[in-house]
C-alpha cells in the first residue's frame, strides 16, 4: 500500500516509470492502515469484546506502542473485526514492535480480504504482487486489487493503473493504464494525476497534449505533489505547450527539489540554481 524526467519527448521513458512506481510504494508503506481508513466509512467492531479490544490497540498503536497493540488488535481480529486484521497484518509485515513476519502479515490481510474488507483486498494484492508471504501471483494481485477498486479504493485503481502501465505480469497497455490513473484521480489521488499529466505529456495510451499534462500535474501539485512539481517545471523549461519561461520553471523545480526530488535537484544544478 509510493518516481528521469528531463529526457521524457525524446525517448526513453524507462526511469520515469519506475520512479513513480517507487513513489506509490512508498507512499504504501509509510502511510498504513489509519491511513487507508481514512478515506472510507469507520467501521465499527460487531462485538464488544472486539470493540473494546480494538479501541485499545488503537490507542497502544497511536502512542507508537506496537507490542502492546498487536496482541489487543489480534483479539479483535480474531473476534472477525476487517479493521482490525488490517492492523494485525501491518504490524507483522512492516515488524513493528515484532519481529517482521510477512506470511502472517498476507494470512491476516486474507483475513480481512476474504470479508470483503477493500482495505485488506488492497493490501493483499499488494502481497501478491511482490510476493511477500505468498508466492508471487500477478492475476491475484489484479484480482484483489480490482475488488478493492470496485469499492471505490483509490489506492488499489493506482496500483491496477501500474501493472498495466509498466507491464508487470501484464501486457503493457497504456490505455487501460490510463482508464485506470482516471478511476484512481476521480477521487483526487495526486500520484494518479500526476501520472495522467506524465502521460498526455508523453502521448501514452492517449495523443500526446502538453495542455492536458499541465492540467493535471497543476492538480496534483496544488496537493504538494513533488513529481507534478518537477513536470511544470518542465514544460516551462522547455516551451512544451507554454512559453518558455526559465525563470518559472526553476520555481517550480525549486518546490520539487526542497521536497525531495532528485531530478529537479539536478536541473538545478545543470541551470545554476540552488538545490
Amino acid at each position: 500500500m509510493r518516481s528521469s524526467i528531463s529526457s521524457l519527448g525524446k525517448g526513453d521513458c524507462r526511469s520515469v516509470r519506475l520512479r513513480f512506481f517507487r513513489g506509490a510504494l512508498l507512499a504504501a508503506l509509510v502511510l498504513g492502515p489509519c491511513a487507508a481508513r481514512a478515506s472510507l466509512p469507520p467501521e465499527q467492531p460487531s462485538h464488544p469484546i472486539a470493540a473494546a479490544a480494538f479501541h485499545r490497540g488503537e490507542l497502544a498503536y497511536r502512542q507508537r506502542d506496537f507490542g502492546r497493540a498487536l496482541p489487543w488488535f489480534r483479539a479483535a481480529g480474531e473476534q472477525g473485526d476487517a479493521e482490525a486484521q488490517n492492523y494485525v497484518g501491518w504490524i507483522y509485515t512492516n515488524g513493528l514492535g515484532t519481529a517482521r513476519n510477512l506470511m502472517e502479515g498476507a494470512r491476516w490481510y486474507r483475513r480481512s480480504a476474504e470479508k470483503g474488507n477493500p482495505i485488506g483486498e488492497n493490501y493483499l494484492g499488494w502481497m501478491y504482487q511482490h510476493g511477500w508471504g505468498v508466492e508471487e501471483d500477478a492475476a491475484q494481485a489484479l484480482l484483489w486489487y480490482r475488488k478493492a477498486a470496485d469499492q471505490g479504493s483509490a489506492e488499489a485503481a493506482r496500483h491496477i493503473a501500474f501493472l498495466y502501465r509498466n507491464g508487470k505480469g501484464v501486457s503493457t497497455d497504456y490505455a487501460q493504464a490510463l482508464h485506470w490513473f482516471e478511476k484512481a484521480a476521480e477521487k483526487n489521488d495526486a500520484t494518479a494525476q500526476s501520472s495522467i499529466g506524465w502521460m498526455y505529456q508523453s502521448g501514452l495510451g492517449v495523443g500526446q497534449n502538453y495542455a492536458e499534462a499541465m492540467r493535471w500535474y497543476r492538480r496534483a501539485a496544488a496537493q504538494g505533489d513533488i513529481d507534478a512539481e518537477y513536470g511544470i517545471g518542465l514544460l516551462y523549461a522547455n516551451g512544451w505547450g507554454v512559453p518558455s519561461d526559465i525563470g518559472e520553471a526553476a520555481q517550480w523545480m525549486q518546490k520539487s527539489a526542497e521536497a525531495g526530488n532528485a531530478e529537479a535537484k539536478d536541473w538545478l544544478r545543470t541551470h545554476g540554481g540552488s538545490d
